[in-house]
């Protein structure tokens, strides 16, 4: 039987400072450090690792990748991720409390395209930036490590500046379209990680946003090739495939928690997007 799928806080790590809302590790001490951090879990906080060497997969909400050097992964609070690493594996692993970032920058971690999203990848490959990278997080390391005076203040320059150049690269290899555009995406994707449990109709979503349900609709299709709905739908497939796989509850009771009154269609619903029952699912993931 499924156990539930342990959420870590900042506290849980090794060397937490009690009141930091930031940590830092070594990513190959941590693996040694941290036992069962390879296996399934989630953050309440914000994460960034930086692949310097090695290899083996990371799996972030049932899309696997394949683990290579000079790799960023970004992680929001409540994502689930598990990972296989080589033995050699080299890098670093950046946490940070939402409440810290927005200390400086209140909206701006909303923005960036690879935090909040179903939609966008959650990895950045940057062999061609992979020095600057390497400066900016040995730099942030130092600043971490050595108990200099305002040192939160400095660290968070740091990460801002880890999370600006990353934007950068990424917005760079997206498709020429309208940034207004892709901001409208974001913001219903928000407003989805917020309500898609108590709202379904993609028309209050697109009332909160001040669009026509149709405008709301051509945007996702232009810039995702998705119709509004679709993301919606999407979104309450990932939860269902969570609590499948790290809950014990039946497929009744998840039904149920996701909103669906009658069983049956939640078994319907779930197999139109997926293809396979919930129960077969949950077998496979076993």
């Amino acid at each position: 039987m499924s156990s539930p799928v342990p959420v870590y806080k900042l506290q849980a790590f090794p060397r937490h400072e009690p009141n930091a809302l930031f940590y830092m590790t070594r990513l190959e001490k941590l693996v040694q450090e941290f036992k069962g951090i390879d296996k399934p879990h989630s953050h309440t906080f914000y994460l960034v690792m930086w692949i310097i060497k090695g290899s083996g997969t990371h799996t972030i909400d049932f899309k696997t990748y394949a683990i290579a050097p000079h790799q960023l992964y970004f992680l929001t609070p409540g994502q689930v991720h598990s990972w296989q690493l080589s033995a050699d594996v080299e890098g670093f692993n950046l946490f940070f409390e939402a409440n810290f970032f927005r200390s400086r920058f209140p909206n701006r971690l909303f923005q960036y395209p690879f935090f909040h999203s179903h939609q966008h990848q959650p990895l950045l490959e940057v062999a061609s930036s992979a020095a600057l990278f390497q400066d900016l997080f040995r730099y942030a390391w130092q600043e971490y490590d050595s108990q200099q005076p305002n040192r939160p203040e400095v660290f968070l320059s740091f990460v801002h500046l880890i999370l600006e150049t990353a934007n950068r690269l990424y917005t760079e290899r997206q498709t020429e379209t309208d940034t207004n555009l892709f901001d409208r995406i974001r913001q219903y994707e928000e407003l989805l990680e917020q309500q898609f449990l108590t709202v379904r109709e993609v028309a209050s979503y697109a009332e909160q946003m001040h669009l026509t349900p149709n405008y709301l609709n051509a945007i996702c299709k232009k810039v995702l090739g998705k119709t509004a709905s679709q993301l919606l739908h999407e979104r309450l497939v990932i939860e269902a495939q969570r609590l499948l796989t790290h809950t014990a509850q039946s497929v009744k009771e998840i039904g149920f928690r996701l909103g669906f009154e009658d069983p049956s269609y939640f078994v319907r619903f779930f197999k139109k997007h997926t293809h396979q029952t919930p129960a077969e699912f949950r077998q496979s993931a076993a």
